[in-house]
């Protein structure tokens, strides 16, 4: 086990800005926005893991691990804005930081 310390985590809960769309997201073409930028911090080598939620059709949440402390900022604008699907308001996401004191 090794500290987060030095590191910036971050939980975004994403939801689907029109609650009616549920579990349809999947098949909707704005989607791939939303893949698009999973990618991207994958390539950065900040996306640590992704997935929908099972209990609640077409929400989901995305932890992020960015080198360096006080990165939050630079997370939030990733979050709200290099993810097309959020900027576009397809998704709407929460930014929580998480100080993370163990992992494996």
């Amino acid at each position: 086990m090794s500290e987060g310390a030095g590191e910036t985590w971050v939980a975004l809960l994403h939801r689907p800005a029109d609650p009616a769309a549920g579990g349809s997201v999947l098949g909707d073409e704005r989607f791939g926005d939303h893949l698009a930028f999973l990618r991207r911090m994958t390539d950065a080598g900040y996306l640590v893991a992704a997935g929908p939620m099972t209990d609640r059709p077409g929400e989901g949440m995305t932890i992020l691990r960015l080198p360096g402390a006080d990165r939050l900022e630079e997370a939030t604008r990733l979050a709200r804005q290099d993810d097309l699907s959020v900027a576009t308001g397809f998704f709407t996401v929460e930014v929580r930081p998480w100080q993370v004191v163990m992992h494996a």
